[in-house]
């Protein structure tokens, strides 16, 4: 059983036997920098070296998440399928992390992890990285621009809308377009608010709900890929139904500046993208009348 050690810590040298040391620091691992010496050796004390051969699947698309990966030698391959194959993302090497999507979301992952030639790895248990970002929000915020790039990223590689992208194009825009998080329950939108923006939904399940005889409705669950915010009255002014959250939900922010920038970055993305919002708003008109009559 783990035990909490004088620092105020929990003890967890014993939940994987042999421990890394320090092993972990931030002359090997950059993200690790400014850590305090405590801190590492919490992630030490919950860390496991793994001697993995060439193309071993360390991770699966959609596995829950368990652990967190550093890279000490060798490289890894990360892979989405896309378009209905499985193609090759980015690849990272030693001295970089993978799992980090799962470790900070609690959420299934999102890309296929391989390692592209025989590697050691470091894994780490998830509580003794949750206690880190606890003792420091700066690792954590670190930690979350990292893991917002990299989902975006798969994401505009596996979309249809962004199937032309570049490779520059689209590291451009998982630099700069926005991200919002909600937790289960939280609102996005109300029916009626004053439609600002449109989403697309980057992970999660989103409830669409409209007041029937002024009780809250829901019309359909929109999954990964789909479009918020997409069908509206008062002629565009207000969104014409209501966007709660039914589980933890990743969104990708389309104002103004983000359509001027994929504009920018694809001419041919823009016009795929107001198609498929098109389509998305007819079919909600549709269920909306069916319902409300």
């Amino acid at each position: 059983m783990a035990k909490i050690n004088d620092d105020g810590f929990l003890e967890l040298s014993g939940i994987h036997g042999e421990v890394t040391k320090d092993l972990l620091n931030a002359e090997r691992f950059p993200i690790l920098s400014g850590l305090s010496p405590l801190s590492l050796r919490v992630l030490n004390q919950a860390s496991h070296v793994l001697h993995v051969s060439q193309g071993v699947e360390m991770m699966k698309a959609g596995d829950t998440p368990h652990d967190l990966y550093f890279i000490n030698k060798g490289s890894v391959s990360i892979a989405k399928e896309s378009h209905g194959d499985m193609k090759g993302i980015a690849k990272l090497i030693a001295g970089n992390f993978y799992g980090e999507y799962g470790a900070i979301r609690g959420k299934a992952r999102f890309a296929s992890v391989y390692t592209a030639e025989a590697s050691e790895i470091v894994r780490v248990d998830l509580n003794a990285l949750q206690q880190v970002f606890d003792a420091d929000d700066t690792f954590k915020t670190r930690f979350y621009e990292v893991m917002k790039e990299r989902m975006l990223n798969s994401f505009l590689f596996s979309h249809l809308v962004f199937k032309n992208l570049s490779s520059s194009s689209r590291d451009m825009l998982t630099e700069q377009l926005q991200v919002v998080e909600l937790e289960r329950d939280e609102m996005l939108f109300r029916e009626g608010d004053v439609a600002e923006c449109y989403y697309l939904i980057l992970s999660g399940e989103a409830e669409i709900t409209v007041l029937f005889h002024d009780v809250p409705t829901v019309l359909e669950v929109r999954r990964e890929n789909s479009v918020l915010g997409e069908a509206r009255v008062e002629e565009g002014k207000k969104y014409a139904y209501g966007v709660y959250a039914a589980t933890s939900l990743d969104l990708l922010t389309l104002d103004k500046n983000s359509m001027q920038l994929i504009q920018k970055a694809d001419p041919e993305a823009l016009p795929l993208l107001n198609q498929m919002m098109g389509h998305s708003a007819k079919k909600t008109a549709l269920v909306m009348k069916k319902v409300l009559g």
